[in-house]
């Protein structure tokens, strides 16, 4: 059994090379998941859903997609009797705590189907836990699914669902494709326990011209196991910037850092290059790669995620930190005017530079390479204090060059807009290491 799954991950792996994947897609994946700095501020503590839209989740699959074709028997063993072994790798291999889900069979097959129009949707199965609900589905037909888009997913319970984020691939990319695997990733912003598992998962697609409203109704066993919480309150520094960890919280899906920053830093911390856990044996859990990277709790506090290792059983178990992406705080708003295509305000190191832009777009870019694929904004705020959407963002990576193209969605603003940087190429380094147990 082993082997034949082993063959079967190789050939997979050698197709996927001949791929090429637009890395800006990657990039929008990411950022798509981040919650806005500024609107997050604003946030009551009332539940309300948070419908983000991970429009290449698929691209940055496959870019992660395993370097290392050895796995585990157990492993092989549980990706063997789920449908779709090939396209569910996809979804899972990249990320050592859903591998080890699968492999504590703490995935809940369903199998439910529905068939409109010659399509039919089958959810395969799910993993739930008090952080959220990954929940696997597959579309099939006889004729091609080629080019057809998500134009709507809801899951439903008898409880309002809390606060969350969605992240799917919502495109169906390839020529004659005839079946579709994709995992739907909601996110809880806080910990949830639904008191009924009967949930109805909703599915809006667009095929072949065609709009299909599918409607499943399924319901999950009674064993979601509980968080393990690690209270540290532990303040560190680096290079001058203070920060206090204060509490990792493991789920079986992902794991929460939870961090409060000194509000009398001079940088502001864009980013942790390296947080992650390690055991006594070097083995690593590092940042997640699709959902919400980072959770933005208020101005100064925020949790940042990692995939989990909660089905291990370390002896010793380390958090380390060495690299952050910051910036100094008076540095880390840029201000242009788009009519006069002028950059007002910027980074003092002259990197980030405009291009030909207008009131509908903004082509930014630096004369140098830059390996991370960052989104630099997520918002602009006009002269009036309106903030304004930036629903899509163009990356290109050229060999001396990074840019963006931010198409902006309202005109009727007014000049000059300050957009805050939500990534750039400085950082801090530092040595630091928590024993957790």
């Amino acid at each position: 059994m082993y082997d034949q799954e082993e063959k079967r991950l190789i050939d997979l792996r050698k197709r996927l090379e001949k791929i090429d994947i637009p890395l800006h897609l990657a990039d929008e994946a990411i950022v798509a998941g981040m919650e806005k700095a500024k609107s997050e501020k604003k946030i009551k503590r009332k539940k309300r859903k948070r419908l983000i839209t991970t429009v290449a989740l698929c691209a940055i699959l496959l870019l992660t997609l395993i370097t290392s074709i050895r796995i585990s028997p157990a492993f092989a063993n549980a990706l063997s009797s789920i449908p779709g072994i090939e396209k569910i790798v996809q979804l899972l291999e990249y990320d050592k705590g859903l591998t080890s889900v699968l492999e504590n069979e703490y995935y809940q097959k369903i199998n439910k189907t529905q068939t409109i129009n010659n399509v039919t949707l089958t959810i395969d199965g799910a993993i739930l836990d008090e952080s959220g609900i990954n929940i696997f589905y597959t579309l099939t037909s006889s004729e091609s699914l080629s080019g057809g888009t998500m134009k709507e997913i809801n899951l439903n319970n008898k409880e309002e669902l809390p606060e969350h984020t969605v992240s799917s691939a919502y495109s169906i990319e390839g020529d004659n494709e005839k079946e579709f695997h994709d995992m739907v990733t909601y996110q809880f912003t806080d910990s949830f326990t639904f008191k009924e598992l009967q949930f109805e998962f909703g599915l809006v697609a667009k095929i072949n011209n065609q709009e299909i409203n599918f409607s499943i109704p399924f319901e999950l066993s009674e064993n979601m196991k509980k968080s393990i919480p690690y209270r540290l309150n532990k303040s560190v520094e680096i290079e001058g910037q203070h920060f206090r960890i204060k509490e990792i919280t493991v789920y079986p899906l992902r794991i929460g850092v939870k961090v409060a920053f000194d509000p009398a830093n001079t940088k502001k911390i864009l980013g942790f290059e390296d947080l992650r856990l390690e055991n006594e044996d070097g083995e690593v859990w590092s940042s997640i790669v699709t959902g919400t990277t980072t959770r933005h709790i208020s101005e100064n506090e925020k949790i940042y995620y990692l995939q989990s290792n909660y089905f291990d059983k370390p002896n010793q178990l380390y958090l380390h930190i060495n690299q952050l992406m910051a910036i100094d705080k008076e540095e880390a708003e840029v201000i242009v005017d788009t009519e006069k295509n002028k950059l007002m305000t910027v980074p003092k190191d002259g990197k980030l530079k405009l291009g030909e832009s207008s009131k509908s777009h903004l082509d930014f870019y630096m004369d140098e390479k830059w390996e991370d694929n960052y989104n630099i904004f997520v918002s602009a705020i006009d002269a009036n204090g309106k903030e304004l959407s930036i629903p899509s963002t163009e990356m290109h990576n050229e060999e001396n060059k990074k840019a963006w193209l931010l198409q902006l969605e309202d005109t009727k603003y007014k000049n000059p807009l300050r957009l805050e940087l939500t990534a750039y190429p400085n950082y801090i380094e530092g040595d630091i290491r928590l024993k957790l147990k």
